[in-house]
Protein backbone atom coordinates (compact mmCIF):
# COMPACT_ATOMS: atom_id res chain seq x y z
CA UNK A 1 0.00 0.00 0.00
CA UNK A 2 2.74 2.23 1.04
CA UNK A 3 4.38 1.75 -2.41
CA UNK A 4 1.78 3.09 -4.08
CA UNK A 5 1.05 6.02 -2.33
CA UNK A 6 4.78 6.96 -2.05
CA UNK A 7 4.43 6.60 -6.20
CA UNK A 8 1.42 8.57 -6.49
CA UNK A 9 2.35 11.27 -4.13
CA UNK A 10 5.48 11.57 -5.62
CA UNK A 11 4.25 12.33 -9.37
CA UNK A 12 1.42 14.38 -8.06
CA UNK A 13 -1.11 11.86 -8.60
CA UNK A 14 -4.28 10.30 -6.81
CA UNK A 15 -3.75 6.66 -6.07
CA UNK A 16 -6.91 5.96 -8.29
CA UNK A 17 -5.23 7.88 -11.33
CA UNK A 18 -2.07 5.58 -10.63
CA UNK A 19 -4.15 2.17 -10.55
CA UNK A 20 -5.73 3.49 -13.88
CA UNK A 21 -2.50 3.62 -15.18
CA UNK A 22 -1.15 0.63 -14.15
CA UNK A 23 -4.15 -1.06 -15.86
CA UNK A 24 -3.36 0.38 -18.82
CA UNK A 25 -0.34 -0.85 -18.95
CA UNK A 26 -0.68 -3.97 -17.87
CA UNK A 27 -4.04 -4.54 -20.03
CA UNK A 28 -3.17 -2.20 -22.78
CA UNK A 29 -6.50 -0.70 -22.37
CA UNK A 30 -8.86 1.34 -20.58
CA UNK A 31 -10.53 -0.34 -17.52
CA UNK A 32 -13.97 -0.34 -17.05
CA UNK A 33 -15.16 2.21 -14.38
CA UNK A 34 -16.46 -1.21 -12.15
CA UNK A 35 -13.08 -2.79 -11.99
CA UNK A 36 -11.53 1.09 -11.51
CA UNK A 37 -13.65 1.14 -8.81
CA UNK A 38 -13.01 -2.75 -7.56
CA UNK A 39 -9.39 -2.06 -7.44
CA UNK A 40 -9.59 1.03 -5.63
CA UNK A 41 -11.80 -0.32 -2.80
CA UNK A 42 -9.82 -3.20 -2.27
CA UNK A 43 -7.07 -0.48 -1.91
CA UNK A 44 -8.31 1.32 0.47
CA UNK A 45 -10.35 -0.91 2.59
CA UNK A 46 -7.77 -3.46 2.41
CA UNK A 47 -4.65 -2.36 1.13
CA UNK A 48 -4.38 -4.74 -1.49
CA UNK A 49 -3.75 -4.49 -5.09
CA UNK A 50 -2.09 -7.37 -8.22
CA UNK A 51 1.01 -7.62 -8.55
CA UNK A 52 0.82 -5.88 -11.41
CA UNK A 53 0.15 -2.37 -9.54
CA UNK A 54 2.52 -2.99 -7.18
CA UNK A 55 5.53 -3.81 -10.42
CA UNK A 56 4.10 -0.56 -11.70
CA UNK A 57 4.42 1.82 -8.90
CA UNK A 58 8.18 -0.26 -8.43
CA UNK A 59 9.04 0.90 -11.89
CA UNK A 60 8.11 4.37 -11.48
CA UNK A 61 10.03 4.93 -8.43
CA UNK A 62 13.07 3.14 -9.88
CA UNK A 63 12.60 5.47 -12.49
CA UNK A 64 12.72 8.68 -9.74
CA UNK A 65 15.77 7.45 -7.82
CA UNK A 66 17.66 7.22 -11.27
CA UNK A 67 16.96 10.97 -11.42
CA UNK A 68 14.77 10.06 -15.28
CA UNK A 69 11.54 12.16 -16.05
CA UNK A 70 8.28 10.37 -15.27
CA UNK A 71 5.29 10.15 -17.08
CA UNK A 72 2.52 8.47 -15.84
CA UNK A 73 1.79 7.41 -19.15
CA UNK A 74 5.58 6.47 -20.42
CA UNK A 75 4.98 2.71 -19.29
CA UNK A 76 1.60 2.78 -21.88
CA UNK A 77 1.35 1.72 -25.25
CA UNK A 78 -1.01 5.26 -26.17
CA UNK A 79 -1.87 4.27 -29.87
CA UNK A 80 -3.73 1.07 -29.72
CA UNK A 81 -6.72 0.35 -30.99
CA UNK A 82 -9.71 -0.66 -29.17
CA UNK A 83 -10.22 -3.85 -27.88
CA UNK A 84 -13.29 -5.70 -29.65
CA UNK A 85 -15.39 -7.67 -27.70
CA UNK A 86 -15.56 -8.88 -23.80
CA UNK A 87 -12.82 -7.49 -21.73
CA UNK A 88 -11.10 -9.82 -18.95
CA UNK A 89 -12.73 -8.98 -15.86
CA UNK A 90 -10.13 -7.98 -12.93
CA UNK A 91 -9.63 -10.17 -9.99
CA UNK A 92 -7.29 -11.07 -7.98
CA UNK A 93 -6.76 -13.44 -4.93
CA UNK A 94 -4.07 -13.21 -1.94
CA UNK A 95 -1.94 -16.27 -1.43
CA UNK A 96 -0.25 -16.68 1.37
Amino acid sequence: MQLITRAADLLNISELKLLSEAYLNWFGDHADEDDMMFLFTQFMMFGEVPDWVEQYAQQILEDLEANRQVNPNSFCVLNLAPRVGNKTRVGFSLQR
